[in-house]
């Protein structure tokens, strides 16, 4: 097989995850972020918005920044198992960083609209 090929099919991986993990976290994180936001439910949805936004700019860019325009040097344009290798550790490397997000995120989310609640409640000074 043609090293493009393998290349074109990572990339097709990679793209199917983000369009098929995006609106599976935002559906769940939809009546986390009400419970989360419960006090300001315009924040709620501001912040899924957000975080919706941030999770394609990390796809993106993480596909971009390893993307191989050309044939690893020594495989004289074949697929290698380096090259198999190397797209598994790209499609394992971004469901890696999108679990640590996701994770940071479940675990920030109640800080947050714990703060922003406490925000909401002070007394103005006018």
């Amino acid at each position: 097989m043609s090293w493009w090929v393998l290349e074109l099919g990572t990339n097709a991986v990679l793209v199917a995850v983000a369009v098929w993990l995006g609106p599976f976290i935002k559906r769940f994180g939809r009546a986390y972020a009400a419970d989360v936001f419960h006090d300001n439910p315009m924040t709620g949805k501001s912040y899924i918005v957000l975080t919706d936004i941030v999770y394609y700019l990390i796809f993106a860019a993480y596909i971009l920044f390893t993307v191989r325009l050309e044939a690893m040097p020594g495989s004289l344009g074949e697929v290698t198992a380096g090259q198999v290798e190397n797209a598994c550790v790209r499609v394992g490397g971004i469901l890696l960083i999108i679990g640590v997000l996701h994770g940071l995120n479940i675990v920030l989310m109640p800080v947050l609209g714990r703060l922003f609640s406490l925000n909401r409640r002070l007394p103005r000074d006018h």
